[in-house]
């Protein structure tokens, strides 16, 4: 036995709950209700989207712009080939803005449910980042005359552009406009109008 047995007792405790302690320290979590909120009047919303399928690599994205209540002005998906999760979320961006600045859209809200291409875009960038001239390109198209914000939102607020998004894999490739509503967003699209709200779990 141990000459000293307390302290040796005392000393695994303390390893134990040294070894435990980011456990019992770790991030609380709870559930929140989140929805779709339309923009002020005059302002138009963009929300965009990106998708890559792993097991081939193709990417796609979709989007679409709406107005204050919540109306279809028009959207878009777009099949991009092969590429990164990133460059998809990007490209979502550059043809949804390319897009709303076509259709006279001179005041836009931005919303992405991509949280490290709002960063992208709102920082410098490092020229020899391997995206660099597509996260330009949608830097200097923020950049022209009219009034453009970017917003991170969670998914369950991009329903609408998740769908294009994720649609795009069936189309042929390349950029497809839609001025009509597709019917496969039509329930998300109708539950964004009514604030449907959809759970979300969040850090506290």
């Amino acid at each position: 036995m141990p000459s000293e047995p307390h302290k040796l007792i005392m000393q695994y405790a303390m390893d134990w709950f040294t070894a435990c302690k980011p456990m019992l320290n770790s991030p609380k979590k709870c559930v929140v209700q989140v929805h779709w909120h339309a923009p002020l009047p005059g302002i138009f919303k963009l929300n965009t989207d990106g998708s890559r399928k792993s097991d081939s690599g193709a990417i796609g994205a979709g989007g679409l712009i709406r107005n204050s209540a919540g109306d279809w002005i028009t959207g878009f998906a777009v099949n991009q080939g092969v590429g990164s999760s990133l460059e998809a979320e990007l490209w979502g961006i550059f043809w949804g803005l390319h897009l709303a600045w076509d259709n006279g859209c001179s005041y836009v809200e931005v919303e992405c449910d991509a949280s490290s291409v709002v960063s992208l875009l709102a920082g410098p960038i490092a020229s020899t980042h391997p995206l660099f001239s597509l996260i330009n390109c949608c830097k200097l198209k923020m950049q022209q005359d009219w009034f453009c914000s970017l917003t991170h939102v969670f998914r369950e607020q991009n329903s609408v552009a998740d769908v294009l998004a994720h649609m795009s894999h069936d189309l042929a490739p390349g950029f497809h406009r839609f001025d009509l509503v597709p019917p496969c967003v039509c329930i998300s699209l109708v539950a964004d109008v009514c604030s449907l709200a959809r759970p979300r779990v969040v850090v506290v």
